[in-house]
């Protein structure tokens, strides 16, 4: 019995996200073998990636402040808008009743 694929017309034939590797979950008992199997797959993906340097990124000082800063600028402006709707949240329970 021959399994017939379906032809699409944009399809190039690249493999995007290799899943031959991954099985069906049980839904009861999960099981976590897969996690010895991917520590032998990272350590294979070392090696590619020091074949590959053009996936290696150097920052200046200058620009690794600057990332860093604009991170904390918005976690502190997502916390801060936190506490003003929590407080004002308090104010308008503690006006009420």
């Amino acid at each position: 019995m021959a399994i017939n694929k379906k032809q699409y017309d944009d399809d190039e034939g690249r493999v995007i996200a290799d899943m031959s590797d991954v099985g069906r979950q049980p839904l009861l008992i999960p099981r976590f073998d897969h996690l010895h199997k991917s520590e032998r797959r990272d350590m294979g993906r070392e090696e590619e990636t020091e074949k590959r340097p053009e996936y290696e990124v150097q920052y200046t000082s200058e620009e690794r402040r600057a990332m860093i800063g604009g991170t904390l600028a918005a976690a502190l402006l997502i916390g801060g808008v936190f506490i003003v709707c929590i407080g004002l949240l308090i104010f308008l329970m503690t006006r009420i009743g």
